[in-house]
């Protein structure tokens, strides 16, 4: 073994050239030149491959950046048809943005629907439920809604305590350092829960690695009263946060969702990558004439 290293080590023996020192100069150039093009590559690698790694989704202006969010969204009875629209603005944000995402629906009790960190489009075959105008015969002819397919399992009353530790305990159960909360509801509550309900907002307020958004679905003002106890003004999410025009979103996704800092590494690392073939690309000298292979 150590023969044989001694032999990959060994120098080879050098054709003795009459006007070495004529090309001295050249020579320590041309290593130059290769040692800072084999430089700039690694380097450029190095920032492409951050860059690809640090690519995120297109952020929410409602949410913390690099969060991933579970939505918490109010099934029960008192949410009426008029909230439809909001909540479906809120979806379609949360897709169109395509951010990590769970999903939890509650009324008196509530179910994970999405794990925390699926991607925000898994909530596109939710928007039919919110969008009128569907055809089919599972479609209320007054109001022209898709029947939700969970409105016999979410017939008691409602606890939005339970839909709140619930999504808290998903977050830590996936061990996420930066998650949010969005709660959709129309923060009625029932009598017994709001004891348990006030304990779950302080708990979240408390935990360094939760963030809690409420998305108000028309309240009344002795339940809104309620939340504004526990939970700081800015953490509820405005209407006009959630409406979007479509100039706007289409210029935002030009320009926020190009990486052009990947883009533009990648354009210099194929530059490089020229540079080098082309300066120190092996000298190809001809054969003579004659000279056969």
């Amino acid at each position: 073994m150590a023969d044989a290293v001694r032999r990959v080590l060994r120098r080879r023996r050098a054709i003795p050239l009459s006007d070495a020192a004529a090309v001295r100069f050249a020579l320590r150039r041309t290593t130059l030149v290769r040692l800072g093009l084999a430089g700039g590559l690694v380097v450029l690698g190095a920032i492409a491959i951050w860059r690809a790694a640090e690519l995120n989704p297109r952020p929410v202006s409602f949410l913390p950046a690099s969060t991933t969010t579970v939505v918490v969204l109010d099934q029960s009875k008192s949410v009426y048809i008029s909230s439809y629209r909001r909540i479906a603005q809120m979806l379609r944000k949360l897709v169109a943005a395509d951010v990590p995402v769970g999903l939890v629906a509650f009324s008196d009790t509530a179910y994970e629907m999405l794990p925390p960190g699926a991607r925000g489009s898994e909530l596109a075959p939710l928007l039919r439920f919110y969008t009128p105008g569907h055809l089919g015969s599972n479609v209320d002819p007054e109001t022209q809604y898709e029947a939700n397919p969970w409105q016999d399992v979410f017939s008691g009353g409602t606890k939005i305590s339970s839909g709140l530790v619930l999504a808290q305990s998903m977050l830590h159960r996936d061990h996420i350092r930066n998650g949010t909360i969005l709660l959709a509801s129309d923060l009625g509550t029932a009598g017994e829960d709001e004891p348990d309900l006030a304990e779950a907002l302080l708990r979240i307020e408390h935990d360094k690695d939760v963030h809690l958004r409420i998305v108000p679905l028309y309240p009344v003002q002795d339940d809104l009263t309620f939340f504004q106890r526990f939970v700081p003004k800015g953490n509820f999410v405005k209407p006009s946060q959630l409406r979007v025009h479509a100039t706007q979103q289409s210029q935002r996704r030009l320009i926020s969702g190009t990486p052009w800092p990947l883009l533009v590494a990648g354009g210099l690392l194929l530059l490089l990558l020229a540079a080098n073939e082309l300066a120190c690309g092996r000298l190809q000298l001809p054969r003579p004439r004659g000279v056969e292979t």
